[in-house]
Parts: structure tokens; C-alpha cells; sequence
């Protein structure tokens, strides 16, 4: 069990868990630090931070942005900023129009390309409460409830996928100018799971443009792809952070919030950063 769980998810985008239930989960656990980081949304963060304080449970404001770097696809997590900074708040709410945007013109591709009969009612239905972020794993999951498809991956495999006939790409936000931003806003930056993809151009351009830290504990890293990015983040004196990436108890891949996190030293570093 980790310390400090630093990449979760809530209904206020994909995840299964209200705020508050993920941070109960999360100290029913015994973790001592907790990020909340949807995607592209903060709109989580205050219910999280009450529940936080009322179950004595560290809290981290964080934020899972999609950007773009030269034409790459990068998530970008921030962490510690001020979840009500006017600039911030405005981009994200004009994401999240984007991203309603996006689903809906997926649901018309499934429609007219696909010949599969799905509405967009049943989209929002899984949609916690109906104003959460709208991503694709909610269009996966009107796609199995109606019969259309077996699993949600199955739905990514078939048709939601980057290469799959009902793909259609999110506006791309410069990364570089998203670090600015959270950095105005008081918080630091890391790139999220970098895995085996992450060019080393991409790299060194996001930390020329300032990044603090490299997500290099994550549940999709093994033990040798985590030492690599230990030991890139060295050389480049950035932060090491990680986290359980945990969306629920229903998520294709899910593991228990916390499984996977930092230990008290490493979040002590990440905390001085934040300060």
C-alpha cells in the first residue's frame, strides 16, 4: 500500500466513485495523501476536499489535462494549483463543451458509418447525474447497454478506438501553454504515465517549457520502465510522482485506490513543490 495516491478518478469525469466515496475508499484504506485528477474538470475537487478534511485525509487538487506537444498526444496532470483561478477555469469549461461536442458527433458517426442504433439520451444516461465530463468510456458503455457491443473494451476495439471508424480527435491544447497556465495558477506539472510511447523530443520540449515532474509510478509501468523513468527524471532534476490511475471497482483494468502510489519521502518532495 502506498502513502500517497496521486492519479485518481471520479464521477466528475470517468470514474464510478462520487468525490466523496473515493475519499472515503481512500482512507478506509490507510492512505495518507490522496489527488483527485479528472479528466479536464475540477469540478470534483470541492466535494473531495470537505469529505478530505472531515475524514483527516491529506488532499491534493489535481487536474488530468489532454494536450498536445508537435502533433503528440501527451496527458498532463497538475497538482496544488488554485482550483478556482479565473484563466484555468474558463479553458476547462470551454473543454468541456468541446468534449460534449466530440461525443455528440461520435454518436452520429456510430449512427451513420457504424449502422449501430444508439442515441445520444443513451450516452448521457451513464453520465453521473448528467453533468459530469462526457468521454468516450460513456460512450462504450451505451454501446454495450444497448447491445451493440460485449465489453467496453471491446467497444474501443471495434469502434471508438484512435484508428476505429467512429473516431473523431479532441481539440488540441498546446502543452507548453497548459503548463503556463497551471504554473499561473499556483500548481506544478507532470506528464501522466509516459510509458513506452513518449518520444524523447516530446520529453525534452515539455521540460524546456518548464514540467516540474514525471508520473513514473503507474500501474501500466513495470519495474524496469519505472527505473528508466526514475532515472530520466534524475537527469533532468524533476519530481517523481505515481499513482493508482484507480476509476473504480467497475473499470476494465481497475485496481484498489492506493494500490499503487508514492511513499512518504517522495510525497514530502512533491508536497515542498506544491508549497
Amino acid at each position: 500500500m502506498a502513502y500517497a495516491d496521486l492519479h485518481t478518478h471520479s464521477t466528475a469525469s470517468d470514474g464510478h466513485l462520487a468525490p466523496r466515496d473515493l475519499v472515503r475508499e481512500a482512507k478506509a484504506t490507510g492512505l495518507g495523501v490522496l489527488a483527485l485528477t479528472d479528466h479536464d474538470t475540477v469540478a470534483g475537487l470541492a466535494e473531495a476536499k470537505t469529505t478530505a478534511e472531515a475524514e483527516g485525509l491529506v488532499f491534493v487538487p489535481g487536474v488530468e489535462c489532454t494536450v498536445h506537444h508537435n502533433g503528440h498526444g501527451v496527458h498532463l496532470l497538475g497538482y496544488g494549483f488554485d482550483p478556482s483561478d479565473e484563466a484555468l477555469t474558463r479553458h476547462l469549461a470551454r473543454y468541456a463543451t468541446a468534449r460534449i461536442e466530440r461525443a455528440q458527433a461520435i454518436v452520429e458517426k456510430l449512427q451513420s458509418v457504424c449502422g449501430i442504433d444508439i442515441t445520444w439520451t443513451d450516452v448521457q444516461r451513464q453520465v453521473p447525474k448528467g453533468d459530469g465530463v462526457v468521454a468516450r468510456p460513456h460512450i462504450a458503455a451505451a454501446l454495450q447497454h444497448v447491445g451493440a457491443v460485449d465489453s467496453i473494451s471491446d467497444a474501443f476495439d471495434t469502434y471508438l478506438g484512435d484508428h476505429e471508424p467512429a473516431h473523431v480527435p479532441l481539440p488540441e491544447v498546446e502543452a507548453t501553454w497548459m503548463i503556463d497556465q497551471i504554473h499561473e495558477a499556483g500548481g506544478i506539472t507532470a506528464i501522466a504515465h509516459p510509458g513506452h510511447w513518449l518520444p524523447g523530443r516530446v520529453l525534452r520540449g515539455l521540460i524546456g517549457a518548464g514540467l516540474d515532474a514525471l508520473e513514473c509510478v503507474h500501474p501500466s509501468h513495470d519495474a524496469s520502465l519505472e527505473a528508466y523513468y526514475r532515472n530520466r527524471a534524475r537527469a533532468n532534476d524533476l519530481l517523481v510522482t505515481g499513482g493508482s490511475d484507480f476509476h473504480g471497482p467497475l473499470h476494465a483494468t481497475a485496481r484498489g485506490v492506493g494500490h499503487t502510489g508514492l511513499s512518504r519521502r517522495a510525497w514530502e518532495r512533491i508536497a515542498a513543490a506544491c508549497t
